[in-house]
């Protein structure tokens, strides 16, 4: 049975704990010293907040769990309340600051009710605690903005500390607990039901056209089954897991997560992530768009009708629709595409525009691993020309050095790509098909460069499932206010940067006074759609983020 080891315990006069810290001891066999009992540290507690008679249970400042009791008669960890009577005085759930940040938190806090958001959470996350949490990471990872400033620092400063009551602001430098909790299954279940049941009364069809990409994870994690040695989608080799993400193809936003080991791209991860769609959340993924790594001879014919049948012809047994990136490698026709089409590239019949690039495109019907399928094949001419430039300006003697066959290719191998699909539309529809379904691209880019989602810490996998999760959570709302932001001319760095200039006072009876805010401050708000009150009673907060 493991026991709680105690070190430099000392008391004030009044009986109370000065200082001091714990770990938790356990013991083990080895015949090779006296007794062939070893003793070794199996976790730190901490800092000693309280202690029990028989030194059996305490109260303790983690430095990986927070606020935390553990009882090692009973080998277990709980929950600490801020209503606990052994912790009087301690500081651990101190009265918020009179003067406190306003203005970006409650913007957020009022666009996510605005939204859905805060429905959605309050009905995913019975637990209050475990709400008020996911409240805080929320409010804390949208708000930092890419700044350093720790949660339970923010916490501190923010008028969520007036808001919510129950969080220990020791806990949340540390918060093991929260991303264990949310790193269970039933918590991945619980927020995506409520999020497409949400969705659904604004989207009847939400979820019901999905498709699906992954992004690697390089991390350092320990013990992770998941890990592989893969060099897909990274600079060079690393130890990966991959997070695949399902995305409505509408709203471009999230409807299921899943990590997977780093090496495999194949049928089975796309038929194990629709698979455990389809019984976890009742969806049917109807579309897919995959990159280059996972066109394989399986998947291209699990997405295709009969061997040797036009594509999408009658009869097909299975309608869904695939588009993906050509692997420039042997066995596809990626350069024999070029050879076909490169004396149509002058022609203007063949050329439009998007996104201000001109392009060349067009279809061929094709026959790969015995299936016909379509390729649609494309250049980019301004990266071609663009990027060719700059690579001939680097060594022009290399560039002089290569075959008229081989300069022809350099002029438009920047921009040079060939997708694939078994369905048949015409090349400028298809690109725009292709460029809508890859913003998928903007979730991954908004979970890495803006909320922190990589790169992985070492921690457990259960932990990081939880970091996956409650950054997902953040993403969503993070989309949904850029979409607001949309066309009204201000970022979101501006946003977050003006209104955390608004400060408020916290009185005694719960008002919160909010000073005036200036004209840039009101016209941001103002663009959210948002009121800024003068004042208004914590209780009325409580309400609307249903803890009342």
């Amino acid at each position: 049975m493991p026991c709680i080891k105690i070190q430099k315990l000392v008391f004030n006069d009044d009986g109370s704990i000065h200082s001091g810290s714990a770990s938790i001891l356990v013991s083990s066999y080895d015949k090779s010293i006296k007794g062939h009992s070893r003793k070794t540290v199996r976790e730190k507690l901490g800092r000693i907040l309280y202690i029990n008679e028989g030194h059996t249970c305490g109260i303790f400042l983690s430095p990986t769990r927070g606020l935390v009791e553990y009882d090692a008669e009973k080998d277990g960890f709980a929950i600490v309340g801020s209503g606990d009577p052994r912790l009087p005085g301690l500081g651990v759930f101190p009265a918020p600051p009179v003067h406190t940040v306003f203005g970006d938190a409650y913007l957020v806090l009022g666009f996510a009710e605005k939204c859905g958001m805060v429905s959605v959470l309050r009905d995913a996350f019975t637990n209050t605690v475990d709400y008020e949490k996911v409240i805080c990471h929320l409010l804390h990872t949208i708000c930092k903005d890419g700044s350093k400033i720790s949660c339970d620092d923010f916490f501190t400063r923010s008028v969520a500390s007036c808001i919510l009551r129950d969080i220990p602001v020791g806990s949340l430098g540390a918060d093991t607990p929260y991303f264990m909790a949310m790193g269970e299954d039933g918590a991945k279940l619980a927020f995506f039901r409520s999020f497409i049941k949400h969705m659904r009364r604004r989207c009847p069809d939400f979820g019901t056209g999905c498709y699906v990409d992954s992004t690697p994870l390089p991390n350092d994690i320990a013990d992770n089954p998941l890990n592989a040695l893969c060099s897909h989608g990274v600079a060079s080799t690393s130890i990966q897991t991959r997070l695949v993400l399902v995305l409505d193809e509408e709203t471009g936003l999230p409807v299921w997560f899943q990590t997977i080991p780093g090496n495999v791209l194949d049928l089975s991860t796309i038929s194990g992530v629709m698979e455990d769609v389809a019984e976890s959340l009742g969806i049917r993924i109807g579309s897919l768009v995959l990159d280059a790594g996972y066109v394989t001879k399986s998947v291209i014919g699990e997405f295709n009708a009969d061997p040797c049948q036009p594509a999408g012809a009658e009869g097909d047994r299975k309608p869904r629709t695939i588009v993906a990136r050509m692997p420039a490698k042997k066995g596809y026709p990626h350069r024999k595409l070029y050879n076909e089409t490169r004396h149509l590239y002058p022609n203007a019949k063949y050329e439009f525009i998007r996104k201000s690039h001109t392009y060349f495109g067009t279809v061929r019907e094709i026959t790969l691993f015995g299936f016909r399928m379509y390729a649609y094949v494309y250049v980019d001419k301004d990266n071609a020309l663009t990027l060719g430039r700059k690579d001939r300006e680097k060594d022009e003697d290399a560039y002089q050095r290569l075959t008229m066959a081989e300069k022809n290719w350099h002029s438009v191998k920047y921009g040079y790509f060939v997708l694939l699909s078994n369905t048949r539309a015409e090349p400028p529809q298809m690109l725009d098909e292709y460029f809508g379904r890859t913003s998928i691209e903007t979730v991954f880019k908004t979970g890495k460069d803006f909320l922190s989602l990589l790169p992985l810490s070492k921690w457990s996998m259960q932990t990081v499932l939880g970091k996956l999760l409650s950054d997902t959570i953040c993403t969503i709302v993070y989309l949904e206010l850029l979409k607001a932001l949309k066309g009204k001319e201000i970022s979101m760095p501006k946003l977050l940067g003006t209104t955390s200039s608004l400060m408020c006072l916290r009185k005694a009876d719960g008002t919160i006074c909010v000073e005036t805010p200036n004209k840039g401050t009101k016209e941001v708000y103002s663009k959210v759609g948002i009121k800024i009150p003068s004042s208004i009673s914590l209780d009325d907060i409580c309400k609307k983020l249903g803890l009342k």
